[in-house]
């Protein structure tokens, strides 16, 4: 015998045979909402921000800074929402 074949034979004895994992199945989305791409969440957050400072604006809010703020405290909400619903 070979050399080669001998240190094969060997190296064979001495493995132990390789343990198979189970197929990992593939997760089933979680509804409609998990496949939203970067371009609707994004459109989602703009609308968000839009619709809440017009809201404050037209509630009475005491400028538009307080407005655009009130906005921004739902736009935060809104990314807090996509980055758990994830």
């Amino acid at each position: 015998m070979s050399r080669r074949s001998d240190r094969a034979r060997r190296g064979a004895e001495t493995k132990r045979p390789r343990e198979t994992e189970p197929p990992r199945e593939a997760t089933p989305p979680r509804g409609a909402g998990a496949t939203w791409g970067l371009g609707l969440q994004l459109g989602f957050l703009v609308a968000v921000f839009a619709a809440v400072t017009v809201i404050a604006e037209l509630a009475g809010a005491a400028n538009l800074g307080v407005a655009l703020g009130v906005g921004q405290i739902a736009f935060a909400i809104g990314v807090v929402f996509l980055l758990v619903r994830r």
